[in-house]
């Protein structure tokens, strides 16, 4: 078996039983997401070092499915609490065959949007991915595009709320288990069971790109022109978490779904789509704007997306989304489990617990 077979097949066991979770009736998610893994924080620093170069593009470089990672959706808040109850995140680990633990991670992180504090904008309506297609949903047209701060403009609740962050209490060392500092949570993260929430007005946001509809020359001017721009932003949140204060950054590759209706389908079976997205964490709304709105690697992202309008005008098939919410303090809730040091948001939540697998 080689190192490609060995990848996957270790992710065999704890796919097929989270597809199982999910195929429940009674408690499943209205929409789900499949995804690989192509980038993040930890992945960076072990494979790709302090820099990526602009012609890099990790979509076109693809050699094994090494993470599977879904996005799910709930409207009903009931659904939502009971489903997550049911999903045993140390059961499935401790039920790993024993050379598989070593070997896998597992982690979960999840939360409620209040729609007073959520925004979404689409570069067209010919695709609504994310929230757009859930039961109740509708679309919108609105003039809060094309200048710094629309985005905020677009969450009804900034009409009185500022989202100013919280005094920090990430991981504080008073707030550790007993007999734990922040040296041993770094130290200990394999091996380790971690729980943690979120600050007052921490950020999410969700951001995809789609070419599925393109023509091979739209598609590879996406692929050799933007998306090399948009790595480059990545690697500049991944290489300077402090100073961007973001965390759990990472860039995913959408795949077909791993079950149908007659069950679950192989991991080694799946297919990629011409679909990705980028998600992360930021401490506040503020810290998503200074790097949106000043920083040069997030100026050429906006920059090469107007030239690709510009080029293709018209006809342009390209679309992208994003979806932004503003976190209540504890509204979050954060899991991992074996995971590398420092992912996801393990490095900026507030821990709540730590256990030793």
């Amino acid at each position: 078996m080689n190192d490609i077979q060995k990848s996957t097949s270790l992710l065999e066991q704890p796919a097929a039983q989270i597809q199982k979770w999910l195929a429940n009736p009674e408690f499943s998610p209205v929409s789900t997401e499949q995804f690989q893994l192509l980038d993040d924080s930890t992945t960076h620093a072990l494979s790709r070092g302090n820099a990526i170069s602009s012609s890099h593009s990790p979509i076109k470089s693809i050699s094994a499915i090494k993470s599977l990672i879904w996005v799910c959706y709930w409207t009903d808040e009931t659904k939502y609490k009971a489903s997550l109850q049911t999903l045993n995140l140390p059961g499935i680990y401790h039920a790993l065959d024993t050379p598989s633990k070593t070997h896998i991670g597992l982690w979960l992180e999840h939360f409620a949007s209040d729609t007073s504090r959520l925004e979404t904008v689409y570069s067209a309506t010919d695709y609504l991915p994310g929230l757009a297609p859930l039961p109740g949903t509708s679309t919108a047209h609105h003039v809060h595009t094309g200048y710094w701060g629309a985005a905020r403009d677009r969450i009804p609740g900034s009409a009185e709320d500022s989202f100013e962050e919280a005094p920090s209490d990430s991981n504080r060392e008073s707030d550790l288990p007993e007999g734990l500092s922040n040296t041993t949570i770094q130290t200990r993260s394999l091996g380790t069971h971690l729980t943690g929430t979120n600050t007052h007005n921490m950020v999410h946001i969700r951001s995809g790109q789609f070419w599925g509809n393109c023509n091979d020359e739209e598609a590879n001017a996406y692929l050799n022109i933007l998306e090399p721009k948009l790595c480059a932003g990545l690697s500049y949140l991944w290489n300077a978490p402090e100073e961007t204060r973001s965390s759990g950054v990472r860039y995913l590759h959408n795949i077909e779904p791993l079950s149908d209706d007659s069950g679950y389908n192989s991991v080694s079976t799946v297919h990629q789509t011409k679909e990705a997205c980028v998600t992360a964490f930021f401490n506040n709304m503020a810290d998503l704007e200074g790097w949106a709105a000043r920083h040069p690697s997030h100026l050429a992202i906006w920059a090469g997306a107007i030239k690709h309008g510009e080029r293709f005008g018209d006809e342009r098939k390209f679309r992208t989304w994003h979806e932004v919410s503003v976190l209540k303090g504890s509204e979050a809730r954060f899991e991992y489990l074996n995971c590398l040091e420092g992912t996801g948001v393990s490095k900026a939540m507030t821990l709540l617990d730590a256990r030793t697998l």
